[in-house]
């Protein structure tokens, strides 16, 4: 379904940006996860009210119910697979001439998320910079 195919690849495009977001706020700002939930429902309280601002703010104020330790989201396997509408989309893009980098990085993102193997022996000897921004 082609409405379906590019539906699909515009919420990629979103989640890349949610994932981005979540990234700077923890990797840079220093925020704990219940910090970032109550941002994010602050968003979604009023311009980026969404359906992926709301579950990405429940998401992160969830506390894992089976450790009783910490935020579920700190124990979600960074993998993910693919069914292959997003590259639908950017193939699609691509014919009709639209340009879609978004889409297209958030794929690229996928890919890469989902060969953890490869990326869990790459980080034994690939190694980027030792220190944080203050």
């Amino acid at each position: 379904n082609y409405v379906k195919m590019v539906h699909n690849g515009i919420e990629y495009g979103d989640m890349q940006l949610i994932a981005e977001v979540y990234d700077i706020m923890k990797e840079i700002l220093g925020m704990s996860n219940e910090q970032m939930a109550k941002q994010f429902e602050e968003w979604n309280n009023g311009q980026l009210d969404s359906y992926l601002i709301e579950i990405t703010a429940s998401i992160l104020a969830k506390t894992d119910d089976i450790t009783g330790k910490g935020s579920v989201v700190d124990y979600v396997l960074d993998k993910t697979g693919s069914k292959g509408t997003g590259r639908w989309t950017v193939q699609e893009a691509a014919e009709q001439s639209v340009a879609a980098p978004t889409i297209t990085a958030s794929l690229d993102n996928r890919y890469m998320s989902s060969r953890k193997d490869e990326r869990v022996k790459a980080s034994t000897v690939l190694f980027g910079p030792s220190e944080k921004l203050d």
